[in-house]
């Protein structure tokens, strides 16, 4: 009997030690970055920076073109009171200009939420999000893979540059 409940236990040791052997194999394969997916990550994350620096545009004009906003500063002041009745109170804003203040903060959410679609959409169709998140945390992660990636940005950077130099 303690034969057998030997055997089985090197058995099962055994089995460990290769799982061991062969795992990181694995999982260094799985997590593992190509230049490929570099590429494909920086230039996705450009076109998510451009999407997000014409989000700010929309979002900066619909504040700065509301004439009961006198070019903003109304709208900031109420953006920092932060819904506080008090110190909206004290602001001293009309009851129209509280409602334009409204009608811009419902037209910023639509302008965050079109963005969260975009945003999901060319990471899906350019990348996929399985590839995005892990360049994401490979970069995070290591220095090596980060150094590689900067360096394809700045030759992306060139290039684009390059080409708008032609135009």
């Amino acid at each position: 009997m303690k034969s057998v409940k030997l055997k089985n236990s090197l058995l099962v040791f055994g089995l460990l030690i290769a799982c061991l052997a062969i795992c990181p194999k694995t999982m260094a394969q799985d997590t593992e970055i190509t230049s490929e997916e570099l590429t494909q990550y920086a230039q996705v994350t450009a076109k998510i920076d451009s999407l997000k620096a014409d989000m700010k545009a929309k979002i900066s004009e619909s504040v700065k073109s509301n004439e009961l906003m006198d070019g903003g500063r109304l709208y900031n002041k109420l953006n920092k009171a932060k819904g506080d009745e008090a110190k909206m109170a004290e602001i001293g804003a009309t009851e129209e200009q509280l409602a334009a203040y409204a009608e811009i903060q419902a037209g910023i959410e639509a302008f965050k939420a079109e963005f969260k679609e975009q945003y999901t959409t060319v990471v899906k169709d350019e990348i996929g999000t399985g590839t995005f998140n892990k360049v994401k945390k490979a970069l995070k992660a290591d220095e090596s893979v980060k150094a590689q990636y900067d360096d394809i940005v700045a030759s992306l950077t060139t290039v684009s540059d390059e080409t708008e130099g032609e135009e």
